[in-house]
């Protein structure tokens, strides 16, 4: 990714962005739009100029602060769930940006395994290392169900639509306060009876203790491996990630646009 310099009316402001021509001039108008203090380190308000993978680049770049700063996503990628306006919309943007009342926050995943905390837009999935993943689920401290499969994939509302909606769960209202769990090709028998996909609300939270104790887990587009997991605790957090929005852009128009409308 590029990161360009760029401040608006007086704020500190900072730009992250693709690198094709049409980002790359979408870059261009949003300066000439624009007037400020560059601070890459401690923005206020940071533009996101791409799809979804560059949403997913500034929520990790300033995961530590990002409950601090104010997206504004401009749509030049491929897929844009998460982004709210089109390079024709520049001047729209920047009156709403100006008028500062249209906002949408979206609430993160927060995970905790081992000594590792962290927080995920989309999803946190776990699978076994070379092998199939065989864990007990529990809801809060009541179990839930044994598993055996390819894999665990718990997302938010607004990642129901992402890797989530692959494998068959259900697409959820990004305005609820909820998480889902969904398994990926589990294997079932007789014996082992699973049930998927589950939705919580955000009074509960999903642990998932693995019989083997080697993991890999990926959040978002972050992948680790880790030895010695006892158990994976995931819930919705309290932090969440504030854009500004397009109100042209609600969530049924959204899911029409990304999945069912022809190009």
């Amino acid at each position: 990714m590029l990161y360009l310099e760029v401040g608006v009316d007086g704020m500190r402001y900072w730009i992250i962005s693709k690198t094709d021509e049409i980002s790359n001039d979408v870059s261009r108008r949003v300066k000439e739009l624009a007037m400020g203090v560059l601070d890459e380190k401690n923005p206020e308000v940071v533009f996101s100029i791409g799809g979804d993978g560059t949403v997913l680049d500034v929520i990790e770049r300033y995961q530590s602060m990002i409950n601090q700063i104010l997206i504004v996503s401009i749509h030049t990628g491929n897929l844009g769930f998460y982004t709210e306006f089109l390079p024709n919309e520049l001047d729209e943007m920047f009156k709403l940006l100006k008028e500062e009342k249209s906002y949408v926050n979206y609430y993160l995943l927060e995970y905790e395994v081992n000594d590792i905390k962290g927080y995920a837009l989309n999803e946190i999935t776990m699978s076994g290392i070379g092998r199939m993943l065989k864990a007990e689920v529990y809801i809060d401290h009541t179990y839930l169900m044994h598993t055996r499969g390819n894999g665990i994939c718990v997302s938010t509302p607004t990642g129901s639509t992402a890797y989530n909606k692959a494998l068959g769960g259900a697409i959820l209202d990004n305005k609820l306060k909820a998480i889902q769990l969904n398994l990926i090709a589990p294997f079932e028998t007789a014996g082992n009876k699973v049930i998927y996909p589950v939705v919580l609300s955000d009074a509960h939270e999903f642990v998932i203790k693995p019989d083997e104790k080697h993991i890999d887990l990926s959040f978002d587009r972050r992948f680790i491996s880790l030895e010695n997991v006892s158990s994976i605790k995931v819930r919705l957090s309290q932090v969440c990630v504030k854009f500004l929005k397009n109100e042209k852009h609600d969530f049924a128009h959204r899911i029409h646009k990304t999945f069912i409308a022809r190009n």
